[in-house]
């Protein structure tokens, strides 16, 4: 016959069994005390014993309030059912609150679990705490990306009407160009000119959102990457040439620097960078480094440049379409946008870093074959 357990052996079983569970769950009592609580509510309160917490006040100790949370449904349930023999809940005893924890903002789903103590009038209540942060920002993530598709269904709808026209318009004023480049007095060509400028500007404009809208497969061709970021240089020194005039360069790489990509996109992929890099120095003295070296089975790219770093405030966002810090609305916003999506195209990743008043790009490009 099998003997009984004692009081003692089914406490220690009970606290065993809850201290297996991964999320804090405890017993609250009708005046709002701890009457018992598992291992993981010691970790999310940073205790070290279980006796600095029974007792006390569950909203101090686990919420650190002074007084009732204003969230908590307890309130509403024991108003509604102290004198019902057959209590049943009319309300839905669970909730989500944001709570600030090792200077975090963590989203916490609490579900309330009430029962009335055996032969009495008094009501206990359970409450497992939830901590679904990682859960919200993939919501948040996927509600993005869904967004971002719609977002590039149109965009590229308009970009493409607006190509044709700014197309017409351009040749237009080629041959309006050539028709009175003889006859035309110093200030209307001066107009022309500025016409043909803001036309070019247009047109980048609108290839910027073709380009972000609707990637394309590419053809990856055997190629130097060193050369293809000489050649950005070259073309933003040429593009800028005020911007460049005090900032010095510093390139290094490794003897092998030679793997299977799209030299144009890298090429406009480094313009975007380098732009960005002279644009932030904004005529003082500076500098970029560029360092090129293979990792294992990846070509990895470091830009680096002293112009002042990137806020803590915006640095999560530059890779988001149409966002820009730069003054007087100058720019689209979609640059690093767009070089966010070359270099996905090529499989690869880019990471940003601010430190020390320094900005620096890590690129990585899986050495691959023209696949």
């Amino acid at each position: 016959m099998e003997e009984s357990r004692t009081d003692g052996e089914s406490f220690y079983e009970l606290q065993a069994i809850l201290d297996s569970i991964s999320e804090p769950i405890v017993l609250i009592d009708e005046d709002y005390r701890l009457v018992r609580v598992n291992y993981a509510t010691l970790v999310f309160v940073g205790a070290e014993k279980f006796s600095s917490v029974i007792g006390k006040k569950c909203y101090s100790t686990l919420y650190n309030r002074e007084n009732i949370c204003p969230y908590c449904p307890i309130i509403s349930y024991l108003q509604k059912n102290k004198n019902n023999e057959n209590p049943t809940s009319t309300i839905e005893l669970d909730t989500q609150i944001l709570l600030r924890k090792n200077e975090k903002t963590e989203n916490i789903y609490i579900s309330f679990f009430p029962f009335r103590q055996k032969e009495g009038t008094a009501f206990s209540f359970v409450e497992k705490i939830s901590n679904i942060t990682k859960e919200k920002e993939k919501e948040e993530e996927n509600l993005r990306l869904r967004n971002l598709a719609s977002l590039g269904i149109m965009i590229s709808g308009v970009a493409h009407e607006l190509n044709n026209p700014l197309t017409g318009i351009n040749l237009t004023i080629q041959n309006l160009s050539k028709e009175i480049s003889k006859d035309a007095s110093p200030s209307v060509k001066e107009k022309i000119n500025s016409i043909e400028h803001d036309l070019k500007r247009a047109s980048s404009i609108v290839s910027d959102i073709i380009s972000f809208a609707k990637p394309q497969k590419i053809a990856k061709t055997y190629s130097d990457i060193s050369e293809t970021i000489y050649k950005a240089k070259e073309t933003i020194e040429r593009l800028y040439p005020g911007l460049c005039s005090s900032v010095s360069w510093e390139i290094n790489r490794e003897n092998e620097t030679e793997f299977y990509f799209n030299a144009m996109k890298m090429e406009r992929l480094f313009i975007n960078l380098f732009r960005n890099s002279i644009q932030a120095i904004d005529y003082k003295k500076g500098k970029i480094a560029i360092e090129i070296k293979k990792k294992k089975n990846n070509y990895q790219i470091v830009v680096e440049d002293n112009g002042g770093g990137i806020s803590s405030d915006i640095i999560d966002k530059i890779f988001d379409p149409f966002f820009t810090n730069k003054k007087d609305g100058i720019g689209t916003g979609l640059g690093l946008s767009v070089s966010h999506s070359i270099v996905k195209e090529h499989g690869g990743k880019i990471n940003v870093k601010s430190y020390d008043n320094k900005t620096r790009f890590i690129i990585s490009i899986p050495a691959s074959d023209r696949s």
